[in-house]
């Protein structure tokens, strides 16, 4: 296989990669990119420093070995954590409802809300944002949703048990 001089640049570009915001950015001084890219090694701050004040893009050697990696924890498993779940998971355990997926009684609110000695309408607010929260996810997720919600009941009730 002959090597063009195209199909080289490509090898080499895969090996760096464009900050955020540089990627269709123009080189101006080439003369300054392989230092720049040297500079990001050790000191990316400063590295690009520079190249915001040459307004120049930066190529950042990337090796997907040393990749870090995180999890962000899904907006369904931020719900199942929130305070309008939790009130409204407690609503349900002291009785005033059947289920999730049904809309709670005024009247029922009310009682829990005095019985526990609850603000009212701040408790009204909050279980009816849980109940509204959760037809939404049942409708976009269905039955993965409604499995992730029974897990979800699973684990709450067992903590409760102890």
């Amino acid at each position: 296989m002959k090597l063009t001089k195209k199909k080289l640049e490509q090898l080499i570009i895969e090996e760096y990669v464009r900050r955020i915001g540089d990627e269709g950015k123009p080189t101006n001084y080439p003369e300054y990119a392989d230092k720049l890219t040297t500079l990001a090694k050790s000191d990316p701050v400063q590295a690009a420093s520079l190249a915001d004040s040459l307004d120049e893009p930066l190529d950042i050697e990337f090796n997907p070995a040393n990749m870090k990696t995180f999890d962000l924890p899904s907006p369904l498993q931020k719900f199942f954590l929130s305070p309008e779940y939790e009130l409204h998971f407690d609503f349900l355990m002291e009785e005033h409802g059947s289920s999730l997926l049904e809309e709670p009684d005024i009247t029922e609110l009310y009682l829990y809300a005095m019985n526990k000695g609850l603000d009212l309408e701040d408790t009204r607010r909050k279980i009816m944002k849980s109940y509204e929260t959760i037809l939404q996810h049942e409708h976009v997720y269905g039955e993965k949703f409604l499995d992730a919600m029974r897990d979800a009941m699973i684990l709450r009730s067992k903590k409760r048990s102890f």
